[in-house]
């Protein structure tokens, strides 16, 4: 085991065995969503982000950032390879709060990993930004995914591919969605040009979520508030809730 991969697996606080089985790759994408978060800083403050495998590692593992759907998987697919799993990184089209007559090239892109394991394919994401699967999903139309007291869907339909959806307290929500003959992502994807800026990680009791000055705290069926008023305020709720430090 290279270095980079100790210290990945270190960061995220795993110990265990890494054959690659379908059985590590839950445990790993748990333990990633429960110590790297979401955030989408760098492009709200009109940072340079980059893609590249080192740029990445030296954003996520040394700086001890988070990053968006793009970073996130992309170096959570590079430790799986490195692992010996196979690997694909898939484009999809991000459903969760659009309207339904937004037209397609306005849809924001998102980047999920489909995993072949035994024959059979599952997602993998740890970079949703919100409620979404701690483990991975397979991938079979019909089938139901609960975890705790949350229960996602796959179905598919010709129109939009394949669907993963989130039950809410009235219905279904289409949380993404993507084709079997999509482009794989190898290409440079559309960015989001949310301005708003946006964290979220979760916890052993719940996530904490932040929106521009106002931070959630979620711990059981409790939510805490907290309103910052100022750039100071801001950085120090910023490294109490999300372990980020913003460098200049």
């Amino acid at each position: 085991m290279n270095s980079q991969i100790h210290h990945y697996l270190q960061h995220i606080q795993f110990q265990g065995s890494l054959e690659p089985t379908i059985q590590l790759l839950g445990q790993l994408q748990t333990k990633h969503l429960l110590t790297i978060p979401y955030e989408n800083l760098d492009v709200a403050l009109n940072r340079g982000i980059s893609f590249a495998i080192p740029d990445l590692y030296q954003k996520i593992m040394v700086e001890r950032r988070g990053g968006n759907c793009f970073e996130l998987n992309i170096l959570f697919s590079w430790l799986l390879r490195e692992l010996g799993f196979s690997v694909t990184n898939r484009y999809a089209q991000f459903w969760r709060n659009v309207a339904e007559d937004t037209p397609t090239e306005e849809i924001p892109m998102h980047q999920l990993l489909l995993i072949n394991e035994g024959g059979q394919t599952y997602i993998s994401d740890v970079g949703v930004g919100a409620l979404a699967p701690c483990k991975p999903v397979p991938l079979i139309a019909g089938h139901q995914h609960r975890e705790g007291q949350e229960l996602y869907k796959i179905e598919r339909d010709e129109a939009n591919g394949w669907m993963l959806f989130e039950q809410t307290k009235q219905n279904w929500r289409l949380l993404y969605s993507f084709h079997d003959d999509a482009n794989e992502a190898k290409f440079a994807p559309r960015l989001s040009q949310q301005k708003n800026k946006i964290a979220m990680i979760r916890t052993t009791r719940g996530r904490h979520t932040m929106m521009n000055n106002e931070f959630r705290i979620y711990e059981g069926s409790s939510l805490t508030i907290y309103t910052t008023h100022n750039d100071k305020e801001w950085l120090q709720a910023l490294q109490r809730f999300f372990h980020i430090t913003l460098q200049n």
